[in-house]
């Protein structure tokens, strides 16, 4: 049965609302301003802030005070979270409740939730490619996700009309709908996102001491991901070990070479390897 947009969904459950989870929020607002949001908190001081800022209509520090008659659900905590919430959400919600998620890594989620093949139906796994270095729910905005890349990761066994409510969930919050397996996903981010945050940090570290004074836009441009949360990171990056380790492989490999043009006297190889990752820049925008 085709979901009518104009009556669903009426009970919006978030459980993490930070950054990203409370820009969904207020991005579906926007396109479903009779939807009760309700969030969960760590403190009533945080609840009481969450509702002042208009971001949900009620919080609660119970998953399932949050997920109780929800027409769908975002799970949006650090990744090694987010299996257990789901299986908690699709325990509590009714059988046609859309569980998701906005976890930046994806093959462990979408594993683990398998072993629940009944919490597994209700699942789609998604990730909005937004964000920023900030974290929190003050940094939520309505149009993080305005024109920006939501992949889905639908599992072998998830039902064609879920994953259809799926696509038109997050097409409400401004997102373009792109979807693949959970492991095309994960080797992707890695060489996308992962390894190049992980770079972002090394060279954040690169500076002596007596050298940070001299630092400028260049540095403070490539750096920025750097600021990101250690914690959310540490987290990604053992999630998804595997294929971050190969990057880096490939990394070192191409810096090796990189090392070895810089080392010849002819700078004609050197200058041909700078022009064409211009070009590849440039043709990624």
């Amino acid at each position: 049965m085709q979901d009518n947009p104009n009556q669903w969904p009426h009970r919006i459950g978030i459980l993490g609302v930070g950054l990203l989870g409370g820009s969904a929020a207020l991005a579906l607002r926007r396109r479903c301003p009779q939807t009760e949001f309700a969030g969960l908190t760590r403190s009533e001081t945080t609840a009481k802030r969450l509702v002042e800022a208009g971001i949900v209509d009620r919080a609660s520090q119970s998953v399932e005070e949050v997920c109780r008659d929800c027409d769908a659900v975002i799970v949006a905590a650090p990744v090694d979270r987010i299996a257990s919430l789901v299986v908690r959400a699709a325990e509590i919600t009714g059988p046609d409740c859309l569980i998701t998620d906005v976890g930046s890594t994806k093959a462990k989620i979408v594993n683990a939730i398998a072993d629940h093949p009944q919490d597994e139906t209700k699942f789609v796994g998604a990730h909005p490619i937004a964000g920023s270095e900030k974290t929190g729910a003050e940094h939520a905005t309505a149009d993080l996700m305005d024109d920006k890349l939501i992949i889905l990761t639908p599992s072998p066994r998830t039902p064609p009309e879920q994953l259809q409510r799926a696509v038109n969930f997050w097409e409400l919050t401004g997102g373009m709908i792109k979807q693949m397996s959970a492991q095309e996903h994960d080797t992707h981010l890695a060489s996308v996102s992962h390894v190049p945050h992980l770079v972002s940090a090394l060279v954040a570290k690169l500076p002596a001491h007596d050298a940070r004074p001299l630092v400028g836009s260049g540095w403070q441009d490539i750096t920025r991901v750097a600021a990101g949360d250690p914690e959310m990171w540490t987290a990604i990056c053992q999630e998804n070990r595997e294929a971050i380790i190969h990057e880096l492989e490939r990394f070192s490999t191409e810096l090796d070479q990189l090392r070895q043009l810089i080392g010849r006297p002819d700078s004609d190889q050197l200058k041909a390897w700078l022009a064409e990752a211009k070009q590849l820049k440039h043709q990624s925008m």
